[in-house]
């Protein structure tokens, strides 16, 4: 069985081989003349042997000898190519000194959000605007005070009255005044009641709904409505706590995985960029043909390009994640890169229960349906109203009064303690008003319920979609990972071909593509995951924050990191035997029977 070892151990016989001096000269170089040229060199210098087998190359190591004893001009030309490539500066993910538990986690974007995500600070108001409206609805009750000032100063009758009292309804529509008053002057003989004694007069009264209004009226509607919205308030945070935990996690996975995308992106350039010093080392030793070290050139321009866009997706990200993620002050922090786990936390799948379970659990815990629950109470009451609207409006009332002082007029006719009792009442013929609104509510309740059946549904839906996206990510997750360890292997066998002559750097630089391709498929594939994870907590309508410190407390994942793929340390099984290498060579490029 073969195995794998990196490209990097052709830097290692180079350094062994040639002088400190020869290696900065060798920063700019042209490529090898031909793939086998290439690989004679490469076996001559990791031998150790200063003499080539052919004259040709024992002439050129010579002449690559006398360029290193004279390296000024050397270096003056390596300088000037330098300062005419362009400036590209990575950026570092993944810095030694930092350890692990100075990484952003999702528990601390969760966090954050709790406490100063706007939507999550406007939802909390709920409450408090409940309440309020709650007050505002007994305001129906209070006590009120009353006055009045009337005078006819000019004309054929001059009077003045003056009058002061409260007036207040009760929880049952009744209907109550007391108050004081004085009448004084002459007044229109069809205005008598007007005028008082000279101490005026205190007078009670009562009004008490017998049909309508009696058993419900729209005072006690508003403020049963009200007290609805107050336990509304909750179902409303919750709502969107699970709503932006779930645009967090979304983001903050697509941070972690544009950080790690972008380290692969930068460990295929730097596959490139070690490639390329060591081609000019050896052009500028006149081993190698210029037209490959243009190619690789090629390449790092590419590779460099890929890391830029990349850069870009990750810097987007970042602002994005920016908006879940404040400062004590609840202004957007933007995570630094060196912020982002090394590692995804392990991929675990969570305790299966059955559907039913779940879904009974879900519809108790889940906003939706409890806010369609109590809309429906709401529209209920007024259909309520409605019904007591359709009765005829039948009150009892009563007024007690007693003059006091001397008597205003000769006829002494307001000195008695006076009772006044009856009933008043009023009907609509057609009663439209009440019909119609029983019709609306009644259809509103309909609409209502059909919404929150679908509602339920939905739940439901969300429930299969994220159970079955949870297992198959998972699957996906270990067929990436299968896929690339093969990708690698085979990496390796083909660069450990390419360093004896037998393909080209065309061809390696497909197999480093596709290592790179599969690598960012196995981080998207994880991601997914964790979007599926995110998306299953949320159709539970489960706590948001439990549930990320439970994420945040797995351990980190055993899948290989991301930006260590490539550029993985060599084991001291993974030498590839020559022998077997060759004898598995000839059956890879032997002709098909």
């Amino acid at each position: 069985m073969l195995s794998s070892r990196p490209i990097n151990r052709i830097a290692m016989a180079l350094i062994f081989a040639l002088t400190p001096t020869a290696l900065t000269i060798g920063q700019e170089s042209p490529p090898l003349d031909s793939d086998a040229s290439f690989a004679r060199m490469m076996m001559l210098i990791a031998s150790g042997d200063d003499e080539a087998t052919d004259s040709g190359s024992g002439d050129e190591a010579d002449e690559a000898k006398a360029d290193v004893r004279d390296g000024s001009a050397s270096e003056d030309r390596s300088a000037g190519a330098q300062n005419d490539t362009p400036e590209f500066t990575p950026i570092e993910i993944f810095d030694p000194q930092v350890t692990q538990a100075t990484t952003l986690t999702i528990a601390d974007v969760v966090a954050s959000l709790y406490r100063h995500y706007p939507k999550v600070m406007e939802a909390r108001q709920e409450p408090a605007v409940a309440r309020g409206e709650l007050v505002a609805a007994y305001g129906a009750y209070d006590t009120k005070l009353q006055g009045y000032s009337l005078n006819e100063a000019m004309g054929f009758y001059e009077n003045y009255r003056h009058g002061i009292g409260v007036v207040r309804q009760s929880w049952w529509g009744t209907y109550l005044s007391a108050g004081y008053r004085i009448g004084r002057g002459s007044f229109q003989p069809w205005y008598k009641e007007r005028e008082t004694n000279r101490g005026g007069e205190f007078k009670l009264g009562l009004g008490q709904p017998l049909l309508r209004g009696f058993a419900i009226d729209p005072q006690r509607v508003a403020v049963f409505q009200a007290s609805i919205e107050t336990f509304a308030a909750e179902p409303k945070i919750l709502q969107a706590l699970l709503n932006a935990s779930r645009d967090a996690a979304n983001s903050y996975w697509e941070w972690v995985t544009a950080g790690a995308i972008l380290q692969a992106q930068q460990e295929l350039l730097t596959l490139a960029e070690t490639r390329g010093e060591q081609f000019k080392i050896l052009v500028e030793a006149g081993k190698f043909a210029e037209i490959d070290l243009i190619l690789n050139e090629q390449l790092i321009a590419e590779r460099r390009g890929k890391v830029l866009e990349s850069q870009r997706k990750f810097q987007a990200s970042a602002f994005k994640l920016a908006l879940y993620l404040r400062n004590d002050l609840g202004n957007p922090l933007i995570p630094p890169a060196q912020w982002v786990p090394r590692q995804f936390p392990a991929v675990t799948a969570p305790p299966q229960e059955s559907f039913n379970d779940q879904l009974s659990a879900a519809l108790a815990r889940r906003p939706e349906p409890q806010l369609y629950q109590y809309q429906i109470r709401q529209v209920e009451l007024d259909r309520r109203l409605a019904c007591n609207d359709r009765l005829p409006r039948l009150d009892l009332i009563g007024e007690i009064s007693q003059d006091m002082g001397e008597a205003a007029t000769s006829s002494r006719d307001k000195g008695d303690f006076q009772l006044v009792i009856g009933v008043e009442g009023e009907v609509p013929l057609q009663r439209r008003k009440a019909l119609g609104k029983i019709q609306s509510t009644t259809a509103k309740i309909r609409q209502l319920t059909e919404k929150l059946r679908l509602q339920r549904d939905q739940i439901a839906t969300e429930i299969q979609i994220a159970r079955n996206a949870l297992e198959l990510s998972s699957r996906v997750v270990d067929q990436a990972e299968v896929s690339l360890e093969a990708a690698i292997e085979s990496l390796d066998r083909y660069s450990f071909a390419f360093e004896r002559g037998k393909v080209d750097l065309i061809y390696l630089n497909l197999l480093e593509t596709k290592a790179n391709e599969t690598e960012i498929k196995l981080i998207e594939a994880q991601r997914d995951w964790f979007d599926a994870l995110a998306d299953y907590q949320v159709a539970l309508g489960l706590d948001p924050l439990d549930q990320a410190m439970n994420v945040a407390a797995l351990p980190p994942s055993d899948l290989p990191k991301a930006g260590r793929t490539l550029l993985h340390e060599q084991q001291p099984d993974d030498v590839i035997d020559p022998e077997e290498f060759e004898s598995d060579w000839k059956k890879h490029t032997a002709p098909a029977e």
